[in-house]
């Protein structure tokens, strides 16, 4: 395959920068850069060279050399590891490529390694599951998979499936040769193609439960025009990140903002005040907070002088009502907030941020990740048809039309292979390792 370049680490100033070579006779390529070695590295030894231009030295480097086959791709892979200035970065990058080593797509160094026989098409779906994983709890569960590939939900299905189906095909090959009778062969069928059914629906139910519409524990700041929300969502993340205005109807969409910990990230989200409002754009994103608003953890609704109503709605997430503007005014005796702040003075957002911390420990504390999980929507796509066949193979079973039985476990059998990339699909790979980030 032609050879790809791609920068591991983000091309930000930063100590260290990282970029990754891979391609077949790498070293004939990039000799030219380091004068006066005509052969690689020692193999997989950090070794430090100067990396020059037409003899000019560039950047002192340290290099890394993977041959063919012992790499990450399977081809040759090369690192280097420069001062990370991200114009240095670009400019080494600008003349590897002038070496004919083209820019790698997204994901393209996983699918070399796939196509090459390194990993296995769900090692590398938990690969990315692992990478992109919200909370380091998460990142353990799906390391479990990328290491253990054991005990992913397709190995335990797998296993089980070859036992029924060759006892299938074992009986009608050679019915006469069956120990028991035929009515319990046809019995032991009927449990095993259930129990996968069973086991099918536990990991489709598992996967969907995973599945939020944010990936972290969500709060948002909801509450009239003007009662200081954007103002608390800046203290809370200490940027200036939404618009403060006096004006009415300034915060329009909805703001995301996070606060990460070591448990897991807490998602602050802004949003449009609530009222009534012949504005079309302001209209739409009221609209779109009220959506959001059962979709977060929980709600945080601000009331100040200006606006000392209550939440003027009902819904089933958990709520807190703040009282903003604490340094103006106490709030009315009608309304009894759990928690008084001035965004202002940040009077009171120490304890408020320290509840919402402690809410998010909790949160991720109780999730439980240890449970075998699915990796991808596509993985869900096609445990779902595997059962669907199979529950279409239980009535001719059960009726003795053995053809048509045949017929639906042979089409789970496809299901099962295709979701685990035992079948060559170009649109799988598509969709599989263009996810990934570029230099991975």
């Amino acid at each position: 395959m032609d050879p790809i370049v791609a920068p591991v680490t983000v091309l930000i100033p930063q100590p260290v920068g990282i970029l990754r070579i891979s391609g077949d006779s790498l070293w004939p390529l990039l000799e030219s850069f380091f004068p006066g070695r005509d052969s690689p590295p020692q193999p997989r030894t950090a070794t430090l060279l100067s990396f020059s231009v037409e003899g000019r030295p560039v950047d002192q480097v340290l290099l890394l050399f993977f041959p063919s086959p012992h790499s990450l791709t399977g081809e040759d892979v090369v690192e280097i590891h420069a001062h990370g200035n991200p114009h240095n970065l670009r400019f080494i990058l600008s003349q590897i490529q002038k070496r004919g080593i083209r820019l790698a797509q997204p994901g393209e160094f996983s699918l070399r390694a796939y196509h090459n026989g390194k990993i296995s098409l769900l090692k590398a779906e938990s690969l990315h599951r692992m990478i992109s994983a919200p909370t380091y709890s998460q990142f353990l569960a799906a390391h479990t998979s990328f290491s253990n590939p054991g005990t992913h939900p397709f190995s335990e299905i797998r296993n089980f499936f070859l036992e029924t189906l060759a006892r299938f095909y074992s009986w009608l090959d050679h019915p006469e040769e069956e120990t028991g009778s035929f009515s319990s062969t046809k019995a032991t069928l009927l449990s095993g193609i259930n129990s996968l059914i069973s086991m099918s629906t536990t990991h489709l139910t598992r996967y969907r439960k995973s599945r939020r519409y944010f990936s972290a524990y969500s709060v948002l700041l909801a509450g009239a025009p003007n009662s200081g929300k954007s103002s608390l969502f800046n203290r809370l993340l200490q940027e200036n990140k939404a618009i403060v205005s006096p004006l009415p109807g300034t915060t329009r969409d909805l703001l995301e903002g996070r606060i990460s910990y070591p448990f897991g990230d807490l998602l602050l989200l802004d949003s449009a005040g609530f009222r009534s409002s012949n504005d079309l754009i302001e209209g739409m994103g009221i609209a779109k907070a009220r959506q959001t608003i059962s979709r977060v953890d929980l709600l945080l609704w601000v009331a100040s002088p200006e606006h000392p109503e209550d939440i003027p709605l009902s819904t089933r997430t958990p709520t807190l009502t703040l009282w903003n503007k604490a340094d103006l005014s106490p709030p009315p005796f009608s309304l009894e907030p759990d928690f008084s702040v001035s965004a202002r003075t940040r009077r009171g957002l120490a304890s408020l941020l320290s509840h919402l911390r402690s809410r998010a420990e909790s949160f991720y504390s109780d999730q439980s990740f240890s449970d075998p999980l699915l990796d991808s929507s596509r993985q869900a796509a096609s445990l779902s048809g595997f059962s669907k066949a199979l529950s279409k193979a239980l009535i001719p079973l059960s009726t003795d039309a053995f053809d048509l039985a045949l017929a639906s476990i042979e089409e789970a059998r496809l299901m099962l292979e295709d979701g685990m990339g035992m079948i060559p699909s170009e649109e799988i790979y598509d969709r599989v390792f263009t996810l990934f980030c570029l230099g991975k």
